[in-house]
């Protein structure tokens, strides 16, 4: 008599189970890492757009620096409403940027992908911006 032998048995549809599962356990975390560097990323180019815009009203106010976060959001393209956190996807002050007081180093509130920006009485200014679980080291300045 003559065994029909098509399929798989068990052993080997389990074997490649474990196999997918290998590679899925070692891809994963590598894919989460990838995306909140990408984020990471992408505040930091928020926080450049946020200081070009920044200049941008010290040139048409001569020289004065915004006393305010949204005065300079509204230099942003599309005075600001395409300004986006790459960590939650919402816009607006307080959600992709805030004011704070003046301290030398500038510190955010906390809040992931957030936008600081602070001026002084001294026509200065600091950038600051947060990342996943920390400030990002970077702080953006007047230079004066």
């Amino acid at each position: 008599m003559r065994r029909n032998t098509r399929g798989f048995t068990l052993i080997e549809l389990m074997i490649v189970v474990v196999i997918i599962g290998i590679l899925a356990a070692i891809a994963i975390p590598n894919f989460i890492a990838m995306t909140d560097r990408a984020r990471e990323g992408t505040t930091k180019s928020n926080m450049h757009g946020f200081q070009v815009a920044a200049e941008d009203y010290s040139v048409e106010h001569d020289g004065v620096y915004a006393t305010s976060a949204n005065l300079v959001a509204t230099r942003l393209p599309s005075n600001g409403a395409r300004f986006r956190n790459p960590f939650t996807g919402t816009t607006g002050s307080g959600n992709a940027y805030e004011y704070a007081a003046w301290v030398v180093p500038l510190a955010t509130s906390g809040a992931m992908g957030i936008v600081t920006y602070a001026d002084s009485s001294a026509n200065l200014y600091q950038i600051a911006g947060r990342g996943k679980n920390a400030d990002i080291s970077i702080i953006l300045t007047s230079g004066r």
